[in-house]
């Protein structure tokens, strides 16, 4: 069994270098045994993706074929019906995989949180690391309704100290390149090599993805 997992759950629609950076820095911030990926199936509160889910596995495969420490995982892909977060971190603590897991998320993402399926319930399964850039912050619903004074730590040794329960705001984490962003300058065929790992974008192309042939 693995100490710690990290759990990076999202669209990926397509999975550009944020997320990629994102990844990378979660692993070194938590001294992370592992993170896994997991592209969502069928989302709760937003748009269904552009592109079909085993593209979107298929990109995130290319994209961290080099990553070691990164798997990804087809859990929500594998599962009917909507992609609820509880639901997964309820398998994964099931496989007993690892003692502690640690849900990696944008600031954004967090702040919607009260959407989200049984949200209290999550603080049961797993700690959380909130991805923020410079002058960004949790909104004052959140806090309120998570009691964020008494989940908040300052390192992720404090964090561990707990299997679960504990939120680790990273606010020096400064990439905002947006899913939206990149699916927009694929279909105005504008430059993204900058943006995009050179092999997703060829796998974009073989495959006439965002309009791109």
């Amino acid at each position: 069994m693995k100490s710690r997992l990290g759990v990076f759950g999202g669209m990926f629609d397509p999975v550009h270098n944020g997320h990629l950076e994102a990844a990378r820095f979660a692993l070194q911030k938590l001294r992370l045994d592992q993170l896994r990926m997991i592209p969502c199936h069928l989302p709760n509160h937003r748009q269904s993706a552009s592109s079909e889910s085993m593209h979107r596995l298929k990109m995130l495969q290319i994209a961290t074929i080099e990553d070691a420490a990164i798997e990804i995982d087809p859990i929500e892909i594998n599962r009917p019906g909507t992609s609820y977060t509880i639901d997964t971190l309820v398998q994964l603590q099931k496989k007993e995989i690892a003692s502690s897991l640690v849900f990696v998320v944008g600031v954004d993402s967090f702040n919607t949180l009260p959407q989200w399926h049984r949200c209290l319930e999550l603080f049961n399964f797993c700690h959380f690391l909130v991805l923020a850039r410079s002058g960004a912050s949790i909104s004052t619903d959140v806090r309120e309704l998570i009691d964020m004074e008494s989940r908040l730590v300052e390192s992720e040794l404090e964090m561990f100290n707990s299997n679960s329960g504990k939120v680790y705001l990273a606010n020096n984490f400064n990439h905002t390149i947006s899913s939206t962003t990149v699916r927009s300058k694929l279909i105005a065929q504008e430059d993204v090599s900058a943006i995009l790992d050179k092999k997703v974008i060829d796998y974009i192309r073989d495959n006439c993805l965002y309009r791109v042939s």
